[in-house]
């Protein structure tokens, strides 16, 4: 008898410390129900999770945690007669606390039988879910989101490239047009002008577009140089000129900053320069005029300020101008055309330069502001700026290869570099493109990416296999990525589609040096 009491002494403890335990967790609703689902015991985790106090819900029903649907199907006494024939149970569902409002719970319901097999009741174990299933919710969301954005990122680039591959002979015609234009009637000579400052503006558009998902997404590629932003402000209104000509505007230039070099992206920053220019130009009525000046604020940093007296800006509209595809107001759209985006993305493009960019205009007819400030830097001796986008003689004669299966595209190159003095082959897939590099040799590659039967890159991967020849993509793929590929293709330059006359003969120029 004296050996039991120690024995019995210590189980009552371990039975003390085991409740203590369970009475203390938070995290988990822990109770026991009687044979019938009367509520029998209740821990501190059930109280934090379904806000009743043990005094509160001891002796009522388990029911009460169930949603009105589920008791109406009887299902918290299908869930004790399951429990009872399986030894316990797990689900997940919508449980109900006191005030009404419900949460997702994870529940295991375990049967508890004495020696004799008989039932004397269960226990229950509820876990809520909601910052579970709220996490799974936002990373589905999020991989929803991400997929989605890709999907719209594949079908800009091939919208990108469906509309820009027709440009390309039109900007080719054109310009084959006005390198002969001695040849044609002189009242010919502004319409093919007008052809291609039109596609040029198309293909701008196009660009607007992607520009405006690559800044948004952080997948734009800087390159950061010092440059002198006057010779970049020179550029951007001499291709400016033609619609500044047409409108017949007075435009007048004071370029007085002392401090003019930044570190930019000088492709990018011009790009700037032309977007406020240009949105100058197309607001402005004929015989209208547009101020530009720079500055140097007392900071000393380059400040560049075009002012118009067009047709202003509702100063309640102010506020939208650079979100995209927002303008000053609706209508303008259908008088002036664009998408709304060249401000965004003038904006978006400052931003990535740590610069800034206003607006003010005082209203309606009273013309329109906008001025921009970015850091200058101190003056290199070494060249900076852009080159000049005159072309030069060819080198000399080179032996071409233009792969392009879009028939009249193949057509105005083909006779465009034949002109220009070079020899001239063409295939219009990838098969026709291999057998004719197994029998010619050849300088350049001049190749599409997307072709009937394969790719551009398998063209140029198995052409310098075979030639060292230099390969040139000549694509309405444009984007960061479509780059990156070309260049682990074997592609050594990148032309997008409406490929630009100067950028082409620059490239073949450096070839054939």
């Amino acid at each position: 008898m004296s050996d039991d009491r120690p024995t019995h002494s210590g189980l009552q403890q371990t039975e003390e410390q085991f409740h203590m335990l369970v009475d203390s967790v938070e995290e988990y609703a822990i109770y026991m129900l009687d044979p019938t689902g009367n509520i029998v015991t209740w821990n501190a985790g059930a109280q934090k999770i379904k806000q009743y106090t043990a005094e509160e819900i001891t002796g009522k029903n388990f029911a009460c945690f169930y949603t009105a649907e589920d008791v109406a199907a009887d299902k918290p006494q299908r869930n004790l007669r399951e429990a009872a024939r399986k030894g316990h149970i797990r689900e997940q569902g919508l449980r109900v606390r006191k005030d009404g409002s419900t949460f997702h719970a994870e529940v295991v319901l375990t049967v508890l039988r004495d020696n004799a097999g008989e039932i004397r009741g269960f226990s229950k174990v509820t876990r809520d879910m909601t910052d579970q299933i709220r996490s799974r919710e936002t990373e589905a969301a999020k991989i929803a989101a991400e997929k989605a954005s890709k999907a719209k990122d594949d079908f800009l680039a091939a919208l990108s490239h469906e509309l820009r591959t027709p440009l390309t002979p039109a900007l080719a015609a054109a310009n084959y047009l006005a390198v002969n234009a001695a040849k044609l009637p002189a009242e010919f000579a502004q319409d093919v002008e007008i052809i291609k400052r039109n596609v040029r503006l198309q293909a701008r558009l196009i660009d607007d577009l992607l520009d405006l998902t690559r800044v948004t997404r952080g997948k734009l590629d800087l390159q950061f140089e010092e440059v002198d932003a006057h010779i970049l402000v020179g550029d951007a209104i001499e291709i400016a000129n033609s619609a500044i000509a047409a409108k017949k505007l007075k435009l007048s230039a004071h370029l007085n900053a002392k401090k003019h070099y930044i570190r930019a992206d000088s492709i990018r920053i011009q790009q700037v320069f032309w977007n406020l220019i240009n949105n100058a130009v197309k607001f402005t009525p004929p015989g209208g005029k547009i101020d530009i000046c720079t500055s140097n604020d007392d900071h000393g940093r380059f400040q560049f300020e075009i002012t118009d007296n067009g047709i202003g800006i509702e100063v309640e509209r102010q506020t939208a101008l650079f979100m995209p595809f927002e303008q000053a107001d609706p209508s303008l759209s259908r008088q002036f055309g664009g998408l709304g985006l060249g401000l965004a993305i003038s904006k978006h493009l400052l931003d990535l330069h740590g610069g800034a960019i206003e607006a003010y205009s005082r209203g309606r007819s009273h013309g329109s502001t906008f001025k921009l400030t970015l850091d200058a830097v101190t003056k290199r001796t070494e060249k900076n700026g852009v080159d000049s986008q005159t072309p030069r003689k060819p080198a000399k004669s080179l032996r071409i290869l233009l792969v392009e299966d879009h028939s009249d595209t193949r057509q105005t190159l083909s006779r465009l570099l034949t002109h220009f003095g070079h020899q001239i082959s063409v295939a219009d897939n990838t098969q026709s493109a291999l057998k004719i590099m197994g029998s010619q040799e050849f300088d350049v590659v001049l190749s599409d990416i997307g072709l009937p039967d394969g790719s551009g890159y398998e063209v140029i991967s198995q052409a310098k296999r075979k030639q060292p020849v230099k390969a040139v993509a000549i694509t309405g793929f444009g984007t960061d990525e479509d780059i990156r590929r070309g260049k682990a293709a074997g592609f050594d330059f990148h032309l997008v589609k409406p490929i630009d006359l100067h950028e082409l003969r620059n490239v073949l120029d450096q070839v054939g040096a």
